[in-house]
């Protein structure tokens, strides 16, 4: 921060210095510095040093989060086939549960996990991804005319979330406290089958 301080101009030379005692705040004027450097129409080597430099942190500390957040969010997981399922159907009483994938709701999930998510909801409802004209089904929580399922009241799914979104943190000077900033990573979810 101090490389950037003795090269930057003007408001951002103040603002830089004006919060360097607050390393919260890096974050944001690296944003602002690079902005900087990114318009400037000659571009000197001491600045292509200051960018790289930036970069190279910036790479250093995402890497010590992403390696934090490893202790915190469980990794997406399924390690059940569509036989464990037809298995457990068989012996299960109404009411047990099967955990039959944990991850977020963005995840790319493979070949495998999406077999064992039809699998699943085969069992709890014939589903349509476009509704039928002439067809008539069951709307529950959903928006009428979106897809279409009649469930079959063998199993019901559910969804518990095990871990929450985490955020960064930034300084906002106006509020003058930490607010939430970028996602580190979406929330994670049990998905879960309820024998009926």
């Amino acid at each position: 921060m101090k490389q950037a301080l003795e090269l930057m101009p003007g408001e951002l030379k103040e603002e830089i210095k004006s919060n360097l005692e607050n390393p919260r705040s890096y974050t944001r004027l690296f944003i602002k510095v690079l902005d900087e450097i990114d318009r400037m129409k000659v571009v000197l080597p001491q600045f292509t040093a200051l960018k790289n430099n930036i970069l190279k942190i910036n790479k250093k500390n995402h890497s010590k989060i992403t390696n934090e957040m490893k202790h915190f969010v469980p990794k997406t997981q399924s390690s059940i086939s569509p036989k464990d399922i037809e298995y457990w159907l068989q012996t299960a009483k109404k009411g047990d549960q099967l955990v039959y994938y944990t991850g977020g709701t963005f995840d790319r999930r493979s070949s495998k996990d999406e077999s064992v998510f039809r699998k699943a909801r085969n069992l709890a409802m014939d589903y349509d991804n476009i509704p039928f004209k002439n067809k008539k089904y069951q709307y529950r929580g959903s928006v009428r005319g979106e897809w279409g399922c009649t469930y079959k009241n063998i199993i019901t799914l559910v969804q518990k979330r095990v871990a929450k979104e985490q955020r960064d943190k930034i300084w906002d000077e106006e509020k003058k406290k930490y607010v939430p900033g970028n996602i580190i990573s979406y929330p994670v979810y049990n998905y879960i089958m309820v024998k009926l």
